[in-house]
């Protein structure tokens, strides 16, 4: 459409329906509410024409400055070619400035006719009054034609705008201007349809409401009021059709080009694009269609792409998964051989060395990291256990320790290497060393304490070791231990285990700035009694609560109650542990049970 089709196109349109409506409405409306003296009805009815006239006139030629102005602007674009498709930034923000004007054409056109009703009542009164003299009933009328004319108007106005100039937007200027949804201005449906139906509404409460008024001071120039009622409800259909038709058809417009993008879009047609054409909701409906459109274009062309060649890429795909597989494997393959020399060297220190006649002990370790190597499943953990039998005083001594090295696999296998090879030696010295031996049980426990302590402390606190470690005299029974944040010892009596609470405990070996220690925790134990020291993870399993999710039970209560439920039975123990839940940590145990009569 060019531009003096669109001019000729709206001005019949526009201007056929202020005539037909809106000027005869306020017409008849001054003529029935007026009693006037003919020489005045003579020169009200002139100045009537020649405003009416006039701004009509004046209205169509602001029109048509207004069109030549945005046609302007429109041909100064640049028109898109194959050479050259992109805009530059300039010229893309000018074509920018001109589609959001395009936008806002029907809201001037709309504000225009209001303007020009108040052009022409206010002069139409003023003068009146200034020619003739002021009448109330006519300043009255003029408020009330305006308040009845001026919305009916704007709404038709703005809508059979807006259905005129939809087709600009199809010029090939836009093709390639893109605006956000904050750049459109917007008037969406719920405003769109409130100031219709408040429009429509206003104009017969308007005039009955006058007619009434008229009636009542008796300024109302006809004899039979049925009469202008009729007359005017008649003529009320037209802006009621008029205003009805020109809201259905800009709905219509939005769905068919929403309809017509959905239907491009389900024929598999992608490249599609959803042009918004005015500023209501299938405006801001256009965007997030523009916006799925390119996603679906985007995973269509890259599903296409994967299926082009699926097969050498699945190849290609399948041989870097076996090379990093093969990597994998010979990592492994080393990792395992790193954790074998690990056990090797770990092993030598897990010693049972005890010959006694008072006294059985049993142990059990079984680590958290479990490997393969050569065919042959290995264990490697940060938990130890440890027993001899020593003299010191020229009594005979049982010595025991459970120990658990702090982190995981090689690093808690690390700290247990260390510990093991440093209390093996401090063992042999003090079997072949009288001055160890010389001294008494409170003496060796501490000073080999502090001396573990020392040597752990050299590692900054990177290596920190828990134990339970302690003396039995052979004769007597007497218990000397110490505790370093350790489970405590569990005792078996008749039936009923309880923990040994240390009257005194230390921190784990290696933690910086520890005490010396002072005291050494004594028991008396008596025939039958059967002891068990073990480390954390007797108490740490997974199992499932009532709500059938995982949880870590973590409590030491359990252990005596699964120690007086097996009656301290050390492979029953662990069955009972092992049905409670899955051990997530390394577990050792030392089972001694004192058989003397």
């Amino acid at each position: 459409m060019n531009r003096k089709s669109l001019f000729w196109d709206l001005t019949f349109k526009l201007e056929a329906f202020t005539h037909t409506v809106p000027v005869p409405f306020a017409v008849y409306y001054a003529i029935i509410t007026q009693k006037m003296e003919p020489n005045h009805w003579k020169i009200f009815i002139a100045l009537c024409l020649v405003f009416a006239t006039g701004i009509g006139l004046l209205g169509t030629f602001i029109r048509h400055l207004l069109l030549k102005y945005l046609f302007a602007k429109i041909e100064r674009m640049k028109l898109p070619n194959t050479s050259s498709p992109s805009l530059s930034n300039e010229e893309l923000t000018y074509a920018k400035s001109v589609k959001i004007l395009l936008f806002r054409y029907p809201l001037v056109e709309a504000i225009i006719i209001v303007i020009r009703w108040l052009s022409g009542v206010i002069p139409i009164s003023l003068l009146f009054f200034y020619i003739v003299e002021y009448t109330p009933s006519v300043a009255r009328s003029a408020i009330f034609t305006f308040v009845m004319i001026a919305p009916i108007s704007f709404v038709t106005y703005y809508f059979i705008t807006e259905n005129s100039i939809r087709s600009l937007f199809d010029l090939p200027q836009f093709q390639n201007v893109e605006l956000q949804e904050k750049d459109i201005p917007k008037f969406n449906y719920f405003t769109r349809i409130l100031v219709a139906f408040f429009s429509l509404a206003a104009l017969p409460f308007v005039i009955f409401s006058y007619i009434l008024y008229s009636l009542a001071t008796g300024e109302i120039a006809v004899e039979d009021p049925m009469i202008p009622i009729v007359t005017v409800s008649f003529i009320f259909i037209i802006p009621l059709v008029v205003c009805s038709y020109v809201v259905a058809k800009s709905v219509n417009e939005g769905l068919n080009e929403t309809s017509r993008s959905l239907g491009e879009l389900a024929k598999g047609n992608f490249n599609v694009v959803v042009n918004p054409k005015s500023s209501d909701d299938f405006a801001k409906q256009a965007f997030y269609l523009n916006s799925v459109i390119g996603t679906l274009k985007n995973m269509y062309q890259e599903i296409r792409d994967l299926n082009e060649g699926l097969e050498e890429k699945v190849n290609v795909r399948t041989d870097e998964l076996n090379q990093s597989l093969l990597d994998i494997s010979k990592l492994k393959v080393q990792q395992d051989g790193d954790y074998f020399l690990i056990y090797q060297l770990l092993n030598p220190f897990v010693i049972k060395d005890i010959s006694s006649k008072q006294f059985h002990v049993d142990h059990f370790l079984r680590q958290k990291k479990s490997f393969e190597y050569k065919n042959r499943k290995y264990e490697i953990g940060g938990d130890i256990n440890i027993s001899h039998s020593i003299q010191l005083k020229g009594q005979k001594y049982l010595l025991f320790v459970n120990a658990d090295a702090m982190g995981k696999s090689m690093q808690g296998a690390g700290g247990a290497l260390v510990f093991g090879s440093v209390f093996q030696s401090i063992v042999q010295r003090t079997k072949t060393d009288a001055r160890f031996q010389n001294l008494n049980p409170e003496e060796w426990l501490k000073s080999i304490f502090q001396e573990l302590q020392f040597i752990f402390e050299t590692f900054d606190g990177t290596m920190l070791v828990s134990l339970s470690f302690g003396l039995i005299a052979e004769e007597t029974g007497k218990l000397y231990f110490l505790n370093a944040e350790h489970p405590m010892i569990v005792l078996f009596r008749k039936g009923k285990a309880n923990y040994l609470f240390p009257t005194v405990s230390y921190r784990k070996l290696g933690t910086l700035g520890a005490n010396s220690p002072k005291e050494v925790n004594e028991f008396q134990l008596l025939p039958q009694d059967v002891l068990l020291i073990g480390s954390d993870g007797k108490d740490d399993l997974l199992s499932k609560n009532r709500d059938g999710e995982w949880e870590v039970l973590s409590e030491d209560e359990n252990f005596l109650e699964i120690v007086e439920k097996t009656k301290g039975n050390l492979e029953s123990i662990i069955q009972e542990i092992d049905s409670l839940g899955q051990v997530i940590d390394d577990i050792s145990i030392i089972r001694i049970t004192y058989d003397s009569k």
